[in-house]
């Protein structure tokens, strides 16, 4: 009789978690800007997720997918009521993450089924957690708690039962960034950034003299240059000149003295 019931709870056990696709979320492995902030972060999209997925009451145009997102003791809660007819509002965002009593998880539409077949697709698929920021409404996909440790994981929802047919595995841990607070700068970064701004505005006025200095020096080699001033310079002298008298010798204006001259 033992191994009939250990067959029996074991086939019951597999027939509980054969509606478990063996895939988990994982963030978006790329150097993108943003993939991971204090408040928000970029998963792979769901794509192959759900296709083999078998007897759903919904076409992959109606199947709609889901994504949970839990910290702390959310998972087990979340887990525990995930069977309930109503689970896509037991726990509303605004007040999913305000204390340890609060659910500490809430769901959000990624989007239908279809979108998410398997395909070779150019360019990077990913859903952002926290693209609505601070939202209001029972499923909006609101920014986390900075700096907090979340496990997040997809689920194939019927719409018009509002149930869960599918759901992946529950992804590693991910710990969102948290900023340093001004105290925790250390003041040594500071000074030397202060020097570095001395050294740059010294280099810079050397650099303005010695500009300045060049452009004196072409001023003086154009001013050598054939056809500049130094080769056309007044004639000052030549007024001087034109001052001197002018003297005559007598025996040279003796017209006599010429005509008795012979070469």
């Amino acid at each position: 009789m033992a191994p009939v019931a250990i067959a029996m709870v074991l086939c019951a056990w597999l027939g509980m978690n054969d509606a478990e696709v063996p895939l988990a979320p994982e963030i978006v492995p790329s150097m993108a800007f943003g993939i991971l902030t204090s408040t928000t972060m970029m998963l792979k999209q769901p794509l192959c997720y759900f296709d083999n997925v078998v007897g759903l009451p919904c076409s992959p145009n109606q199947c709609e997918v889901w994504l949970v997102v839990a910290r702390g003791n959310g998972v087990q809660k979340f887990e525990s009521e995930k069977t309930s007819g109503d689970i896509l509002s037991r726990s509303p965002y605004p007040d999913a993450f305000l204390d340890d009593m609060s659910p500490n998880f809430f769901i959000t539409k990624v989007g239908v089924q279809n979108s998410f077949l398997c395909a070779d697709l150019p360019g990077l698929r990913y859903f952002r957690v926290g693209a609505e920021g601070r939202c209001y409404s029972t499923n909006c996909n609101g920014v986390l708690p900075t700096g907090t440790t979340v496990r997040v994981k997809y689920i194939l929802v019927d719409p018009s039962t509002e149930t869960i047919e599918s759901d992946s595995r529950w992804s590693q841990p991910i710990t969102l960034l948290t900023p340093k607070s001004s105290s925790s700068i250390v003041e040594s970064s500071w000074k030397r950034s202060g020097s570095m701004v001395v050294i740059t505005v010294l280099l810079s006025c050397c650099m303005a003299v010695l500009v300045v200095l060049l452009a004196a020096l072409l001023l003086l080699d154009w001013s050598d240059f054939p056809g500049g001033q130094a080769d056309n310079p007044e004639q000052p002298h030549l007024n001087h000149v034109q001052g001197i008298r002018r003297y005559n010798t007598h025996n040279l204006n003796n017209s006599e003295y010429y005509s008795n001259v012979r070469i």
